[in-house]
């Protein structure tokens, strides 16, 4: 039997995690079917939001009859469909990726890999669905419904983040 190499011995890792030699990475992820949902939501928040504009403007262009106080009612109830649901769709993480020397970080649309000091605070208020990671940069919003094991993420983020930001 071969002995073990030195930092090769088992642990106690994450249901996701992946053995890639004597590093481990752990992996947190949203399910693919959830992903893939919130790119239809997307495309039908941002074709309601151009659809309906331009049917008031082909209106007005034909001449017919616009009843203003229903348009605007419209307009802001779009405007207000976007401010709830947009910031979700761009700061929510679809997974996190922890590595020795910080985080990746998976959104709908770009990956971002954000050292360890280079993180602010991790949030976890008990009122709201999101947990917020704020980094230097920016902030993101991790889904406790849709990130399984949200409690091993923040055990093993505490450790490495500067102390009193948890």
């Amino acid at each position: 039997m071969a002995s073990l190499e030195p930092n090769s011995e088992s642990s106690t890792v994450s249901p996701g995690a992946k053995n890639t030699g004597p590093v481990v990475e752990h992996v947190f992820r949203r399910r693919i079917f959830k992903h893939l949902l919130r790119y239809f939501y997307l495309f039908m928040l941002i074709g309601l939001s151009v659809s309906m504009p331009m049917s008031m403007l082909e209106r007005a262009q034909l001449h017919h009859h616009i009843d203003l106080a229903s348009e605007l009612f419209l307009l802001l109830f779009i405007v207000g469909i976007n401010a709830l649901i947009l910031p979700s769709a761009f700061f929510e993480v679809n997974g996190i990726i922890v590595k020795a020397d910080g985080l990746k970080i998976e959104t709908m649309l770009f990956p971002v890999s954000v050292p360890f000091d280079q993180i602010v605070s991790l949030t976890v208020p008990n009122y709201l669905v999101w947990a917020v990671l704020r980094t230097k940069r920016g902030f993101y919003l991790i889904n406790r419904r849709d990130i399984a094991n949200l409690d091993e993420l923040v055990g093993l983020l505490a450790p490495k983040l500067p102390s009193g930001v948890l």
